[in-house]
């Protein structure tokens, strides 16, 4: 697949290089050379400087041809201009970058194709919606979504004193809901496990659960039931785009929302956008005593979400000592993808960066690989890969049969519109697209017999 990244910067560099490491062919394309010079030695790419909303420099790339143009550097403007030509000149697929999906408005005609862009993303936004979409329960974690729609990978924590402690995977007492979903992977005291019918769950072990939408929030809630409450309380630090977001989505909606800000205009602008049983309370969320006075002691969820990565760090490090049930951190530095999955006591982190680029290989046709830090700090990776050969070696064979290697578990088979969580009776056929989960070397032998 020939893909086109407009942007050297955090984002088009991290996406360049999981392109590259499966293989593609991508051409990296940024009008400042310090740009491209910090990514060169570390990429198998092609590099051109220069602007992406030249026609000359597109043609160059390749867009006549491509399959792909990725417009990701952090002008709004020139991203849209670079997927409109590009999508004229001849490129497959364009995905946008934008800062705000404000800029478009269906109701008046405004939509990505009259812009001639295929499809446009906001990293803020992306964040947001995977944050609210875990607020609600204190032992999910993640929920990780594929190019089926229909398909979902939720990742849970599980509770304490949890009925399943102690009980094989085989024998858990939700047999209907077993038969619908996979536990496609737990992670352990660090340590990746291929779980199959006789391995046990722990409390603190981090669990995926695979399956369609419905059912993977079935299992969710049932292994939740008695690990949780309805939550009240919810502090948010940082009345930033993202707090804004937060606030906005909770509000009316009977919960006690309360934001931290230490700026007084950010805050007053805030408190104006909110219903009046908000609460924004002015000063430092890195401060105990404000965060005391803010009441985390007794909240459900601590949301960190200010501009700054280290501060949103140790504000939920704060207030996971003063109290707070469930703690989520946004960062956007690259760097701290890598780092955050070994600060446990944070709970739930994210990283702007990692979840844009998640977003841009859901949208994307193909094969594509996923960023989870917390699997790559044990040389493991998500992936969905795509069976394109008229004949491979596991044609008409069952699983159970192809021999694949032992660390290595098929999650879920996306079929067309189907969702199948795959059991040793499972066919493979030609388009089918696998959701894998494993060690970076049992995933190339799975590509070869392919």
């Amino acid at each position: 697949m020939r893909v086109i990244i407009i942007g050297a910067g955090e984002l088009g560099h991290l996406v360049a290089a999981k392109l590259c490491a499966v293989k593609h062919d991508v051409v990296v394309v940024d009008i400042q050379s310090e740009g491209l010079d910090r990514v060169k030695d570390s990429l198998d790419a092609m590099f051109l400087e220069g602007k992406g909303t030249s026609v000359k420099i597109l043609k160059e790339a390749g867009a006549e041809n491509a399959d792909v143009l990725l417009a990701l550097s952090g002008d709004e403007a020139s991203n849209v201009l670079a997927s409109r030509i590009a999508s004229k000149l001849g490129t497959k697929q364009t995905i946008c970058r934008v800062y705000s999906r404000d800029i478009f408005s269906e109701k008046d005609g405004i939509t990505p194709e009259y812009l001639g862009i295929g499809v446009g993303f906001s990293s803020i936004e992306e964040s947001i919606e995977l944050i609210s979409g875990i607020l609600y329960n204190r032992i999910l974690l993640e929920k990780i979504n594929f190019s089926n729609p229909s398909a979902r990978i939720n990742v849970v924590k599980v509770p304490l004193n949890s009925e399943i402690s102690g009980v094989q995977i085989k024998d858990l007492p939700c047999t209907e809901l077993l038969g619908k979903i996979r536990i496609a992977a737990v992670v352990r005291n660090r340590d990746l496990l291929i779980p199959h019918g006789t391995t046990v769950l722990n409390p603190g072990d981090r669990v995926y659960v695979a399956g369609k939408v419905d059912d993977a929030d079935d299992f969710v809630k049932w292994l939740s039931k008695d690990a949780t409450h309805p939550i009240s309380r919810v502090i948010i630090a940082g009345a930033t785009r993202a707090g804004e977001l937060l606030s906005e989505k909770m509000a009316g909606k009977g919960y006690d929302i309360r934001i931290i800000e230490r700026n007084r205009d950010k805050a007053e602008r805030l408190l104006n956008k909110l219903p009046p049983d908000a609460m924004v309370i002015d000063g430092d969320p890195t401060n105990a005593d404000v965060l005391t006075e803010a009441g985390v002691a007794g909240c459900d969820v601590f949301v960190a979400l200010s501009e700054q990565d280290e501060n949103n760090i140790l504000s939920c490090l704060l207030a996971s000592r003063l109290g707070a049930q469930k703690l989520i951190a946004l960062t956007s530095k690259p760097e701290y993808i890598d780092i955050l999955p070994s600060l446990e006591q944070i709970g739930c982190w994210f990283n702007s960066t990692q979840i844009a680029a998640n977003t841009v290989f859901r949208l994307m046709a193909g094969e594509t690989v996923r960023v989870d830090a917390e699997l790559g700090s044990m040389d493991a990776r998500l992936e969905e890969i795509l069976v394109t050969k008229d004949k491979f070696r596991l044609a008409n064979k069952r699983l159970a049969e192809c021999q694949l290697p032992p660390s290595l578990i098929i999650s879920l088979v996306l079929r067309g519109d189907d969702v199948i969580p795959p059991t040793g009776d499972t066919v493979l056929q030609k388009g089918d697209v696998l959701v894998t989960i494993a060690g970076t070397e049992a995933i190339n032998k799975l590509r070869k017999l392919l």
